[in-house]
C-alpha cells in the first residue's frame, strides 16, 4: 500500500497524467479539425507520406511497424501524432552538442595503444573506448556484497567522487551514502552525483536542489516536461561510480534499498556488478564527465581527473558506453559479436527478454549449430506487462534449443552474457529495445579474466536455483491475445 501510495503522487505518475490529458485534448482537436472534408484528404496524405519515409528510413524494422501500424489503422490523426511526438525530440541544437563531446573523447585515448586487436576491441577503439591491461578486476555476485565494498572505498575517498545513476530512491542505503558523501564533500573531496529525472521520479521536485553543500554537486538528467516527448524517453540507465579516478564500478545495482534486500518487493532480489581498480577506470570517468557535460552544459577538462594508477593484472578489460542519440547501436552490436563468435557456450542473465529479429536469428542460430545456449530471467517479474512480452519471445527460442531457467526465489537483475567462458560483458543494459535503442547505458567487456571465473559461478548457482522451462502453452486464450497486441508495440516499452 506504502509503494502504491508513493507512485501515485511521484512526478512520473503526474506526468503521465497529464500525457494522458494531452492525448484527449490532442484526438479531441483532430477530430474537430476532422469534420471538414478536404482536411481528412490532407489528414491522409500525411499519413501515407510519413509511412513512405519511415519505410525509407534505417531504422529497426520492428520499430518502424511499432509505428507504421497504428498510422494505418487511424490515418486522420496517426501521421500528425508521429510529427508532433517522435519527430520533436532532439533539436539540431542538441545532435551538435552530443556530436561535439563524442567526437572529443578522441583527445583524451588517442594515445592509448590497443594490445589485443580483435574485432571486438577494433570495433569499440574506432568509437574511441579503448583497450586496458593493468586492471585488477573483482566481480560481486550481489547488491549488499558491492554496496560493502562501494562504502568501504567511498570513505577513503581523498580527491573527487563521481556518481552516475538511474534511481536514486530515499532509504537506508541513500541515506548512509549521503552522510557519507556529504561529510567527504565538507573535508573538500569534490562530488558530482547524476541521476535520472524519471527513474528517480519518487524524490521530491527540484531534489537537486535541496541539497546545500560546498563541494556537493548534484543534478537531475533530461528533466522531466509538462510537454511530453519522445525525448523524454531517453533515460540514463548508466551506473557508474569512480573514486579519485582509481577505483570504479558498475553493474545492475542502483541506490535503493530494494537493490540490498532491505526491502522485498519481488522476492529475492538478485543483482551483481563489478568492481575496477587501474588504468581501465578512465573509461568510466571520461563516460561520467561526457554526460555530465550533456547535462550541466558547462566544460570540462577531462585531464584534471586523470590518474595514474596501475595494477598489475593479466586480461583485456574496455569499459564503454551507449547513447541513443548517435544511432550507433555499440552494445547490441558486441552482444551479436559474442553470440557470433562462441563455438562452445553462452550465458546470459537479463531481467527483460525483448528482442529483435537479428538477435533472435543470432541466438538461434547459436543453438542449432552446437553452442550451449542458457538464459535466466526472473520468476517473479517487477513489471507484469513486460514480462508478458518477453514470454512470447520463449517458444521459438525453446523450439531452437536455447534453455531457458527462470529464477525461483525471485527477481533477477543482473545484466550480463558469457561467451566461451573467455570473454563477457556486465553492465547496465538488459535484452530489451529500451536499453539497446532508447537509452544511456554502459558496459564492460571482459576477456582473459579470472573474474569471468566468477562470473559462471555466479550463473552455475543461479541455475541451481532456477526452474527449466519447456512449455507455455496453458496461457489461456485471452491472456494469448493480450501478448500478441502488447507484442506488436514491444520496441516502443
Amino acid at each position: 500500500m506504502n509503494r502504491l501510495l508513493r507512485m501515485v503522487v511521484s512526478r512520473a505518475f503526474f506526468i503521465f497524467i497529464l500525457f494522458i490529458i494531452q492525448l484527449g485534448i490532442f484526438f479531441f482537436l483532430i477530430n474537430y479539425i476532422a469534420s471538414f472534408s478536404y482536411l481528412n484528404t490532407v489528414f491522409y496524405i500525411i499519413s501515407i507520406i510519413i509511412v513512405i519515409y519511415m519505410l525509407y528510413r534505417e531504422e529497426n524494422p520492428v520499430y518502424k511497424l511499432s509505428w507504421i501500424i497504428p498510422i494505418l489503422l487511424f490515418p486522420l490523426f496517426g501521421g500528425l501524432f508521429y510529427l508532433f511526438y517522435q519527430e520533436r525530440n532532439v533539436s539540431k541544437r542538441v545532435l551538435r552538442r552530443h556530436e561535439e563531446i563524442d567526437k572529443n573523447r578522441y583527445d583524451y585515448v588517442k594515445d592509448i595503444p590497443n594490445p589485443l586487436k580483435n574485432k571486438d576491441s577494433i570495433y569499440l577503439e574506432r568509437l574511441n573506448w579503448p583497450t586496458y591491461q593493468h586492471t585488477e578486476v573483482t566481480f560481486h555476485p550481489s547488491g549488499e556484497e558491492l554496496y560493502e565494498n562501494l562504502l568501504r572505498d567511498l570513505k577513503q575517498a581523498e580527491s573527487f567522487i563521481f556518481l552516475e545513476y538511474f534511481i536514486i530512491n530515499k532509504g537506508h542505503m541513500w541515506s548512509e551514502m549521503l552522510a557519507l558523501l556529504q561529510e567527504k564533500a565538507r573535508l573538500g573531496v569534490e562530488v558530482k552525483i547524476l541521476y535520472d529525472d524519471f527513474g528517480s521520479s519518487e524524490l521530491p521536485f527540484n531534489y537537486h536542489k535541496k541539497i546545500n553543500e560546498p563541494h556537493l554537486e548534484i543534478r537531475a538528467f533530461n528533466r522531466m516536461r509538462l510537454h511530453i516527448n519522445f525525448a523524454q524517453n531517453y533515460r540514463d540507465h548508466r551506473k557508474i561510480c569512480v573514486i579519485d579516478g582509481k577505483v570504479g564500478y558498475t553493474g545492475g545495482i542502483n541506490i535503493g534499498d530494494e537493490y540490498i534486500n532491505l526491502v522485498k518487493r519481488f522476492g529475492h532480489w538478485h543483482d551483481a556488478g563489478i568492481r575496477l581498480e587501474g588504468d581501465a577506470v578512465w573509461s568510466l570517468t571520461i563516460g561520467f564527465l561526457e554526460n555530465w557535460r550533456f547535462s550541466t552544459k558547462k566544460e570540462i577538462d577531462y585531464n584534471t581527473y586523470k590518474v595514474n594508477h596501475h595494477m598489475v593484472d593479466t586480461g583485456y578489460i574496455i569499459p564503454f558506453s551507449d547513447t541513443p542519440i548517435d544511432k550507433e547501436t555499440t552494445i547490441k552490436n558486441v552482444f551479436l559479436s559474442l553470440i557470433s563468435s562462441a563455438k562452445k557456450s553462452i550465458r546470459i542473465t537479463t531481467p527483460y527478454l525483448i528482442i529483435d529479429n537479428e538477435l533472435m536469428t543470432s541466438l538461434k542460430y547459436a543453438s542449432k549449430s552446437g553452442v550451449d545456449v542458457s538464459i535466466i530471467i526472473p520468476y517473479v517479474p517487477d513489471k507484469k506487462i513486460i514480462f508478458m512480452v518477453t514470454e512470447t519471445y520463449l517458444p521459438e527460442l525453446i523450439a531452437s534449443g536455447v534453455k531457458v531457467y527462470r529464477y525461483l526465489p525471485g527477481f533477477i537483475h543482473s545484466k550480463m552474457i558469457i561467451a566461451d567462458d573467455y570473454k563477457a560483458l556486465i553492465g547496465t543494459a538488459n535484452l530489451d529495445f529500451r536499453s539497446l535503442y532508447l537509452h544511456f547505458e554502459n558496459m564492460v567487456y571482459i576477456e582473459e579474466k579470472k573474474a569471468i571465473k566468477d562470473m559462471v559461478t555466479f550463473f552455475e548457482e543461479t541455475k541451481e536455483k532456477s526452474q527449466y522451462v519447456t512449455d507455455f502453452s496453458k496461457r489461456n486464450i485471452f491472456y494469448r491475445l493480450i501478448q500478441i497486441i502488447l507484442k506488436g508495440f514491444s520496441s516502443l516499452m
